[in-house]
């Protein structure tokens, strides 16, 4: 997120009004690849916090920006948590990098300035600027209101690539925790807020968990003998055998006006 979107999420909006998407949570919701930064996994949302709170002191000061040594000196971070936690933080729309280190954004000073205060209130002001962010939109598509989860099966909702480590995304749980997004029970589950029930992106509380589909077709694909899930359901060679000449034609045919729209698309 750029500092100019950053600053927009940050303005009160007009009752009705829908509040604007940033690039990559345009590309979510249109299913195009997003860059998923991961928060670190050695250390709590609340430490990496830190890092923001350091990176906005050090700026405060007249610096244009803030290096790795700065952070490790007033948080006592190891550098090898500290790095991809800027990565994170930078991805998550709080910093700007740039060759000369990294900046705070507007929505990562709102976020940090009351920090050491008031941490409600930065909370709240996370819960307001992140609602731009990729995290925010992957994590609204991927539960239904009132479900109730562990943290563990909440990352894996939102994994978007089974094949990924899970430990990360239960990472970045932890700062939809923070950020207020979802709600700790007595027993410990985790429910989607209800201030964000209402969302347009949320699935119904009766309808399908978004992701159902994708998960049918891996479930699907690891079944032995099962057909592969597709546009163009496959045909074994013994009926491509039993097809007649026209027929046998007409499926060609077919299929190759099929690859020549799908070629088009990649261009």
């Amino acid at each position: 997120m750029s500092t100019k979107s950053s600053a927009s999420a940050g303005r009160t909006r007009a009752r009705g009004a829908q509040r604007p998407r940033s690039g990559s949570a345009t590309r979510a919701r249109e299913g195009k690849p997003i860059p998923y930064a991961l928060p670190p996994v050695g250390i709590q949302a609340v430490r990496q916090m830190d890092v923001l709170v350091a990176a906005v002191a050090t700026c405060a000061t007249g610096r244009s920006a803030v290096r790795t040594r700065d952070i490790a000196q007033a948080t006592d971070l190891e550098r090898r948590d500290i790095h991809p936690t800027l990565r994170f933080m930078t991805g998550a729309g709080l910093l700007d990098s740039s060759p000369a280190g990294w900046t705070p954004t507007v929505s990562g000073v709102r976020v940090a300035q009351p920090w050491t205060a008031d941490r409600a209130a930065a909370r709240a002001a996370l819960a307001e600027v992140w609602r731009d962010s990729w995290a925010y939109n992957l994590l609204i598509r991927s539960i239904r209101p009132g479900v109730a989860l562990s943290a563990e099966d909440l990352a894996d909702a939102m994994r978007p690539f089974k094949t990924a480590r899970l430990t990360p995304w239960m990472q970045l749980v932890d700062w939809l925790e923070l950020a207020q997004y979802v709600e700790r029970g007595d027993d410990e589950s985790l429910r989607l807020a209800k201030a964000l029930h209402g969302d347009p992106m949320a699935p119904d509380e009766a309808g399908d968990a978004p992701g159902k589909e994708q998960k049918e077709q891996d479930e699907a694909r690891a079944t032995p003998g099962a057909p592969p899930p597709g546009l163009v359901p496959p045909l074994t060679m013994d009926q491509l055998l039993a097809l007649s000449a026209d027929d046998f034609g007409a499926v060609t045919r077919s299929l190759a006006t099929i690859y020549e729209v799908l070629s088009r698309q990649r261009t």
